[in-house]
């Protein structure tokens, strides 16, 4: 059976040259089974564009998070945010993106560049039908997105990248969309394509953009599961039941403190070995373990894990790092969905006066942890046995 759909978001903006604020704005936001993401582009640029396109995208995700139809989202914009009565054109554009869980999408634009929706790796021909509501002529779309499709919007900043400079007419559609066939592929985030995506831009204003430019990227892919287990349980006639749920959960297995590892390995029969080589001046050792994806030490590992967390942006800034510390924090960022069993039985190790006072913070580390992922977007179940 396929796992389901995920929904990976990324945005990244840049202002125009000499504004301090950006005329484009971006929302993401999820509703229900899906997510929901909305891009604006005010009209010209600096404080009074960033005051419309903020407006517009947090009116249209409100009315849409409670599944207002299009038409009243549209029309409480347009009574909202009139034309500009000098240029005859609307004070602020938008798209509007709802992507299901199951993979249907809804696509709504005004006035801003077609979307860019890639199925395998190469564009995709959308089939717009053009809709009239009030005096906005708006361009819908429905297609059903699978594991592996990608679906880019675009301010028409990024569109005019280059234009009377290194590129005559602008960085059009097209070239965009062959670039992206180059960047889209299975290991890489929707945040690394937005900005991407936007640097590129960057480069072909020569540093010195022209317009507000935005880019919003939507990645369809499977769900990543995860377990969590630290700690064994208060009561030792609850170990064969908490160990009996953690295996039946889908995903990838993560265990730490040693009499985790032992409780399990007992579980399984297998025994568990210790790696050196990821020993470093802070962080103990990593353990292995036959059906376990990753056994780190217990307090002292979560506790500098919660660290990482706290101070890190990127998950490449992760790359390349073995020590227990550093693989427990790339499993809690890389998975979407985690399931924590926290057990609250006492180690006596931990009443020794002369260990550091961290050793006794395990409860506190780990509610942090769970706490600080479900604010990156995360679904965390917290079980405290």
């Amino acid at each position: 059976m396929s796992l389901p759909l995920y929904i990976e978001s990324g945005g990244a903006s840049v202002c125009k040259y000499g504004e301090i604020l950006c005329g484009d704005s971006l929302s993401v936001s999820s509703i229900g089974d899906g997510k929901l993401m909305v891009l604006s582009d005010g009209l010209g640029s600096g404080v009074k564009a960033n005051i419309l396109a903020t407006l517009t995208t947090k009116i249209a995700t409100r009315l849409m998070e409670r599944g207002l139809p299009l038409e009243e989202v549209v029309e409480t914009l347009t009574d909202t945010l009139p034309e500009c009565k000098v240029r005859k054109i609307a004070y602020s554009t938008f798209t509007l993106l709802k992507v299901k869980e199951d993979g249907r999408v809804y696509l709504a634009e005004f006035d801003n560049p077609p979307t860019f929706f890639l199925k395998k790796g190469y564009i995709s021909k959308l089939n717009y039908k053009d809709k009239t509501i009030g005096s906005r002529k708006i361009r819908e779309a429905h297609v059903h997105a699978e594991a592996g499709d990608w679906l880019v919007t675009v301010s028409d900043g990024e569109i005019h990248a280059g234009i009377g400079g290194l590129l005559n007419l602008g960085w059009d559609w097209e070239k965009i969309a062959k670039f992206l066939e180059t960047q889209v592929y299975e290991d890489v985030s929707a945040q690394k394509v937005a900005q991407v995506l936007v640097d590129q831009a960057r480069q072909l204003y020569e540093d010195r953009p022209g317009d507000d430019t935005t880019v919003g990227v939507l990645k369809i892919r499977p769900k990543r599961f995860g377990a969590f287990m630290i700690g064994p349980p208060v009561r030792r006639e609850d170990d064969l039941q908490v160990a009996n749920r953690f295996f039946s959960l889908p995903g990838r297995k993560i265990i730490s403190g040693g009499t985790t590892a032992g409780i399990l390995a007992k579980f399984l029969g297998k025994d568990v070995t210790v790696d050196l080589s990821t020993m470093t001046n802070k962080i103990p050792p990593t353990g292995k373990m036959e059906g376990i994806d990753l056994v780190t030490e217990g307090v002292h590992t979560v506790n500098h894990t919660l660290e990482i967390l706290n101070k890190i942006k990127d998950i490449d800034e992760l790359s390349g790092l073995r020590d227990g510390a550093s693989l427990l924090a790339k499993e809690f960022l890389v998975a979407d969905c985690i399931h924590i069993f926290l057990g609250q039985a006492i180690n006596p190790a931990h009443l020794n006066p002369n260990l550091p006072q961290e050793m006794g913070f395990k409860s506190r580390s780990v509610q942090s942890i769970a706490s600080m992922l479900k604010g990156m977007g995360k679904e965390i179940h917290l079980e405290i046995h």
